[in-house]
């Protein structure tokens, strides 16, 4: 199995590489749900922080890698991004299907194509035009505007899809010759800060009981955990460092624009786990929309790979 994937090209190895990943984080982001009535969300970044850099450390000297950047001007930009990305998506993780907030994590592709476009001059053709339109008529559908249910929160998961597509295109664009390992230290450092001054922030300036009714895991100041608490978040980092890691090494080997579009298997892998372990399913309307915003990110993909070919 080693044999072969280390003959294969870098870009079908980011495939891999990137599949994999996602598919381990739409499992962890299942175990989210265990432990998000205990803590709010601030608390539960730091606690996994708190326990996968010390993964990520004895990782490193197992089998001799670098766990700081070389260069960390870049990192350092990436990790503003990712972390805010991350902030936005697992607040809401509570209040939605995770497939429907996956949906809108997994805009990113789009936005890549737009980022790109306008920071790096590269050109759109009609079919990406279309697809911007398609996965913008898929967004609508899943967040509903205007329904019922639909609150300010629902827009979260989509501002976090356009984060993350800034955070990707710098993770290939300047941080090639960094060590997965050190990235992920950084963003570990980085959420796990965050959080607990967040949490801080929470614990000194409370917010009304009315938002905390209606928020629970985003707006909860710090609480007292116990033993499960911390067993089950012991299994949360280990899935997150797993996936981080691959899915950190599949964006230095592959473009972005051209690996985005296989970070479409966290919707699958989130909702058969959200299925499986919570019996939570998307509804029709939204099961559409997620189509929709597949579909324009395969568009995307055949598109630039068209482009490229010619």
């Amino acid at each position: 199995m080693l044999a072969w994937f280390n003959q294969i090209a870098p870009s079908t190895k980011g495939a891999v590489l990137l599949v994999s990943g996602i598919s381990v984080f739409g499992f962890s982001d299942n175990l989210t749900l265990l432990v998000s009535d205990q803590v709010g969300v601030g608390q539960f970044h730091f606690s996994r922080s708190l326990i996968a850099i010390f993964m990520v450390i004895a990782i490193g000297r197992i089998f001799g890698l670098g766990v700081w950047p070389k260069n960390w001007k870049p990192v350092l930009a990436r990790t503003v991004f990712i972390v805010t990305s991350m902030l936005l998506y697992f607040s809401v993780l509570p209040m939605m299907p995770i497939a429907e907030a996956g949906a809108g994590l997994f805009t990113s592709p789009i936005f890549v194509l737009v980022f790109s476009a306008v920071l790096f001059r590269e050109k759109i053709g009609w079919r990406r035009i279309m697809a911007v339109a398609i996965g913008s008529a898929g967004v609508l559908l899943v967040l509903k505007p205007g329904g019922d249910g639909f609150t300010i929160y629902h827009l979260m998961p989509v501002m976090a899809g356009a984060c993350y597509a800034i955070g990707s295109i710098i993770t290939y664009r300047f941080c090639q010759e960094e060590s997965p390992l050190a990235i992920l230290m950084a963003f570990l450092i980085g959420i796990g800060t965050c959080g607990a001054l967040v949490t801080s922030g929470l614990t000194a300036f409370p917010v009304s009981p009315e938002w905390v009714d209606e928020a629970p895991f985003l707006f909860s100041p710090w609480q007292s955990v116990n033993l499960v608490f911390w067993g089950w978040m012991a299994a949360i980092a280990l899935g997150a460092s797993i996936a981080l890691s691959l899915m950190t090494r599949a964006y230095q080997l592959t473009k972005t624009s051209y690996a985005a579009i296989y970070e479409y298997a966290y919707v699958i892998s989130a909702g058969f786990f959200g299925w499986a372990f919570w019996g939570i399913t998307p509804g029709a309307i939204s099961v559409v929309g997620i189509a929709l915003i597949i579909i324009a990110g395969v568009i995307i993909v055949q598109a630039q790979q068209k482009t490229a070919s010619d």
